[in-house]
């Protein structure tokens, strides 16, 4: 099991603005916004742990948080929610303590963690909305991209990276077409069950997932989360 209170000091710790979505089972669901000194600037969604056997993804968020992002801030708006899955990350289990996969439940209005982030999301339009992931097959990274004007740049990010631990060039058996080598379409077949594609539908223009293989060190995971955030943000 996980101390759920290492990230809540951590989310507390922080010199911004934190708000309370609710809570689930006893556990805090945070909401962090980072303004922008800009006239006009794009919003950015930042999201992670929405399965709780996935950790990288939340320790990627609060990383992000806790370094410099003035350079940043003058071009775009933040919106974080880094642990949507606080049951499942202190539990280690995929799923919530219902056993639903919340990334496969955004098309019911009974699940608390999923009514909690549409809540957070409330009628924004997102320039880009990116969810960390982690994927305990895997040897190599790999993403998901969605874009509703189709000029991707994922075989750009997945280049970006590559010095920080290999492309995985196994299908991740998603049934997802295949952009670039290890860069994966987010399918028209998975409807809006799941959290990129509903943002995708809903709420932005373009949606990533970036999939780090749990074999790798953690600090390895999160500079390749980070690092397709920052060449993504760069691309816009």
């Amino acid at each position: 099991m996980r101390n759920y209170t290492d990230i809540t000091s951590r989310v507390e710790n922080l010199n911004v603005p934190v708000a309370l979505l609710g809570r689930v089972h006893d556990y805090p669901i945070y909401q962090i916004c980072l303004a922008s000194s800009a006239a006009a600037p794009s919003p950015i969604l930042i999201t992670g742990g929405v399965h709780g056997d996935e950790p990288a993804g939340v320790a990627a968020a609060l990383q992000f948080l806790e370094r410099d992002n003035l350079e940043l801030l003058k071009r775009f708006t933040f919106v974080l929610i880094p642990c949507i899955n606080p049951y499942g990350y202190v539990h280690g289990t995929r799923e919530n303590r219902e056993g639903v996969d919340i990334n496969r439940a955004f098309e019911t209005a009974d699940v608390a963690e999923v009514a909690l982030v549409k809540k957070a999301i409330g009628q924004t339009q997102f320039a880009v909305a990116i969810d960390f992931h982690e994927d305990y097959d895997a040897t190599g990274f790999y993403l998901y991209e969605g874009k509703r004007d189709a000029a991707y740049i994922g075989a750009e990010l997945a280049d970006a990276v590559k010095t920080i631990g290999p492309v995985d060039t196994e299908d991740p058996g998603e049934e997802a077409p295949e952009i670039a080598t290890g860069v994966y379409k987010v399918a028209s077949e998975w409807g809006t069950q799941g959290l990129a594609p509903y943002l995708l539908h809903f709420h932005s223009e373009h949606v990533i997932i970036t999939e780090t293989p749990t074999i790798w060190p953690l600090e390895q995971r999160l500079a390749l989360h980070l690092g397709i955030l920052d060449c993504a943000l760069a691309l816009c």
